[in-house]
Order: structure tokens, then sequence, then C-alpha cells
């Protein structure tokens, strides 16, 4: 995101006669990389749209002949997004494995500043009723219990001591704490609520059942953006001693998450 500002500033610079252009969209050819918290921060420097997997994607990745879809569509935002999650999806690369599709699930979200915002103010009411109501060992166990039902990212067998299985499907997890009768009403509600914001944000999504590279592993749930959901400490910032923090940046900080991780891991 701060490479796209100062982009976009330089080129103002140096253009100021072509001041007003910027970057429309982002497509990200790596795993992982559909996050609440990445798609606040290209929001926040103009981005309007993300292409991205919040699972795991394999060589060579997202399909060249998206560029194709996003020119053919440029006045059409679902449209474009249909067709490139649709050639993600449907693509097959040849392997040692046979053909494989390149990604075990794709999204392209809407970074329209007010969805955003409204996505953000959601989840942190969420948080701060959630962390509130968590001191009553009995409401943190329940939540405790509902994030742990839902499988966190990179679900291959090689990868189940891996951080980032504590990055879970925002909309699942929210919904399934929604519908969870052990808790309060306000509670559920800011969870239905926060779920139904980070859904407002994708315009186009699908998953696999099976990723055949991993051992069949179901996706089913991973529709829309993640978030870092811990449940322990340990799964906080597991490689902090190291330098990389998964819960520095102003996403977080903004909705309060850490009032709400702390609350309950």
């Amino acid at each position: 995101a701060k490479a796209i500002a100062d982009g976009m500033a330089l080129h103002a610079k140096d253009h100021p006669e072509d001041a007003g252009r910027h970057v429309d969209g982002v497509v990200a050819n790596q795993c992982l990389m559909s996050t609440m918290g990445f798609a606040d921060a290209l929001s926040h420097v103009g981005v309007k749209y993300l292409a991205a997997s919040p699972e795991t994607m394999i060589a060579p990745g997202v399909p060249t002949n998206v560029a194709h879809d996003v020119a053919e569509h440029e006045d059409d935002p679902q449209a474009m997004a249909n067709a490139v999650v649709g050639d993600v999806m449907q693509s097959r690369f040849d392997s040692i494995f046979g053909p494989l599709r390149p990604a075990a699930a794709f999204d392209v979200l809407d970074l329209d500043a007010t969805k955003i915002a409204n996505a953000d103010s959601a989840i942190k009411r969420f948080n701060d009723s959630a962390a509130g109501a968590a001191a009553d060992p009995d409401v943190r166990r329940a939540i405790k219990d509902d994030l742990n039902s839902v499988d966190g990212m990179v679900r291959f067998p090689e990868g189940k001591s891996l951080p980032w299985r504590a990055d879970r499907p925002a909309i699942e997890a929210y919904d399934t704490i929604a519908n969870d009768a052990r808790l309060s009403q306000a509670v559920r509600g800011a969870a239905h609520a926060a779920s139904d914001a980070v859904g407002n944000l994708v315009l186009a999504h699908k998953e696999s059942a099976r990723f055949e590279p991993f051992d069949g592993a179901d996706y089913r749930d991973a529709a829309g953006p993640t978030v870092h959901l811990p449940t322990s400490h340990k799964q906080i910032d597991p490689w902090a001693q190291n330098g990389v923090t998964e819960t520095k940046n102003a996403f977080y900080d903004g909705v309060d998450q850490d009032k709400f991780v702390r609350a309950i891991a």
C-alpha cells in the first residue's frame, strides 16, 4: 500500500498533467492475500478492487488471461469480478500430480471506502462487545469453541503448526458466533452485523470442495477475506521473536482486534 501511494505521488510530481492517475486494482499472485488488513490498507490509498486468494496458491498462480477479463469489463465491476474468479478457479496447470487448479479459493473484493469503513466499524463493534462479554468464563469458552470450529488457513497436512492457521475466514467465523445460542443477543447481533459488512465487500468468490495438492482439504467456508483470530497466546504473534508480526498494522489497531484477541486467547 505504501509503495502504491509513493508511486502515485512520484508520478504526480513528474507528470503534473496526469496527477489524477491512480491504481484501480491489485491482483495478488501469492497465498493468503485476501485479508481484511490488506484490503483496508489498499482502500486507504485509493485502490478500488483486490483480487486475491484467502488460502493456498500454487505456482504459477493467477493465469495471465485475467488481464483480458479486466480490460474487457472495465466499466462493469461485477462482470469483471465474475470473469476473473472464473478464470482463476477453472484454470488447470500441468504438474507431476496431473492438472491442478492454481488456488484453493479466490475472491474479488470491492474496496469502496464507505464499504471498508462500514466493515471496520462493524468488526470493531463486535470486538468491543465480545471482549466485554468474555469476562464471563462461560462466554469466553463458547467463543473459543466457535472459533476453533472454523478451520484456519493453510490446511495441507504439513501445515498444522504454521502460524497462519489462526487466520480464519471472517464471514464463517462471525456467522458461527452469530448462531451460538449460548451467547447474548448483543454479541450475536454484533457478529451477524460484522459478517454482513464483510460479505458486502465480496464481489465474487469461489472455493474448492477439494484441493488436490493438499490431501483433498475442504475449503467450502473460505469465501471472502480472512481475519487474524488466534485462540491461544502462542498464536497471537508466533514469529514475533524473528521480527515478523501479524498484529502491528492499522486495521488490527483500528478495530480493537487486540482487545478481543487478548480477552479470549
